[in-house]
């Protein structure tokens, strides 16, 4: 149709909005909600096609030219750091007869060309010939669809939507604290992907708490204070010692110039956290034995600044330490399967074999990582039981997975939820 098309999803299916009413927030989600098919397609309209995404570090691409690709459901996109130093985002399809253009996960070049009729376009997205003669239009309309993209002091974000809710309070916010790491000047030292069983909702309930992790995560429980701050909540340890601990912590951090801390994990705000933990005693880094692994990051001029973790729904988390960064980026691929990427970020300057090694930098979060995946999986097939009922959350330990759930469903049942707009130049 050639007349501008508005298609509103603002009401859910009745068996989909039974489900919602009726979750028991004392609990976790129904059976469907990690199986159904139906309810991974909403998902991806009203959550992944609307809320901002993270796409990668920006260090990624650090020269005029270079780009990435990172693919959302059907919508691929790319990523480009322009002549004027700024990234762009743009949909991966041809304005002619739709073609993917970049059909690698990462490039550098003047232009982008489209392999099909060789259509060329700028690092700006516009059109680099005139198409009025021989196909009437006009050179301007035929730019390649933009996306938003947010650099947050070097994370780059993005939304899919026509107006998509507000980033600017997350993008201050995060960008105010990460700054002092320099992520924006360092560079990958390693990505590993992973393909994980399950679906991406149990996989970020799974990251919003450590319950599991004094039998999962030996490795992480020596380095951080996670599980002892549960103990704390639950009444099996002494606030006073945390507090301690906090206090001289946020002594250190305010001497390094940096912003205070706690022991919390709870949520700056709606959807996005910011928060600087402490290590453990003898830790000054996210190690296996706490000692540092590569050069200090940013402008940080002394070791042992906790670990500054960022969280943003629905595909991101990453724990910054005075000399390295560990970001992980979710990608739903079906209500079964999610891919994971885990990139560790380093000093610009560092150089493998002289200044780090891999053997040192990466088993911590490697193996972090990969417990959770395998947890995932068979958390998944449990629930894929035809017997799997929703248990109990914990009062203490599992608040963050309450608010995690909350929000997505609220966010599924929103009347503006999935609303896109369509001109008819598309």
């Amino acid at each position: 149709m050639a007349s501008a098309q508005v298609t509103s999803y603002s009401r859910l299916p009745d068996r989909i909005e039974a489900l919602v009413r009726g979750h028991d927030k004392a609990g976790p989600m129904q059976r469907p909600f990690y199986v159904d098919p139906a309810i991974f397609d909403i998902d991806l309209e009203r959550i992944w096609r609307r809320w901002w995404l993270f796409a990668g570090p920006s260090c990624a691409i650090p020269e005029a030219g270079d780009w990435f690709t990172y693919q959302v459901g059907t919508d691929s996109l790319i990523f480009v750091r322009g002549e004027d130093g700024e990234v762009r985002g743009f949909h991966n399809t041809c304005r002619h007869r739709g073609s993917r253009i970049c059909n690698k996960e990462t490039g550098h070049g003047a232009r982008f060309v489209c392999p099909y009729h060789a259509w060329s376009y700028g690092l700006d997205g516009g059109l680099l010939f005139n198409p009025q003669q021989e196909f009437g239009l006009d050179r301007a309309t035929l730019s390649l669809h933009p996306v938003q993209v947010r650099d947050a002091a070097g994370l780059l974000f993005f939304s899919l939507a026509d107006d998509p809710p507000d980033f600017e309070s997350a993008c201050r916010e995060i960008s105010r604290r990460l700054k002092p790491h320099g992520m924006d000047r360092a560079r990958v030292a390693k990505a590993i992907d992973y393909v994980v069983d399950a679906n991406w909702k149990l996989i970020f309930e799974n990251n919003r708490e450590c319950y599991h992790c004094p039998s999962a995560h030996k490795e992480y429980t020596r380095a951080t204070y996670d599980v002892a701050r549960d103990a704390a909540n639950s009444g099996k340890r002494s606030t006073e010692d945390l507090d301690a601990i906090v206090a001289a912590a946020n002594a250190r951090f305010r001497a390094l110039g940096l912003d205070e801390g706690d022991t919390s994990s709870s949520f700056t705000a709606e959807f996005y956290r910011t928060n600087r933990t402490p290590l453990m005693k003898g830790f000054t880094t996210q190690s296996l034995d706490g000692k540092a692994v590569a050069p200090l990051m940013g402008d940080l001029k002394e070791r042992d600044a906790g670990t500054l973790r960022i969280t943003v729904y629905p595909n991101f988390w990453q724990h910054a330490s005075d000399d390295h960064a560990v970001a992980t980026r979710l990608t739903p691929l079906s209500a079964t399967r999610t891919a994971a990427r885990v990139v560790w970020l380093v000093h610009e300057d560092a150089v493998e074999g002289r200044d780090y090694r891999l053997d040192r930098l990466l088993p911590l979060w490697q193996l972090t990582s990969e417990q959770d995946w395998e947890l995932c999986k068979v958390n998944q097939l449990g629930v894929s039981s035809s017997h799997y009922r929703p248990g109990r959350y914990s009062r203490t330990r599992e608040q963050n997975v309450v608010h995690f759930v909350e929000w997505y469903l609220k966010e599924l049942a929103s009347p503006t939820a999935g609303v896109r707009r369509h001109s008819a130049a598309e």
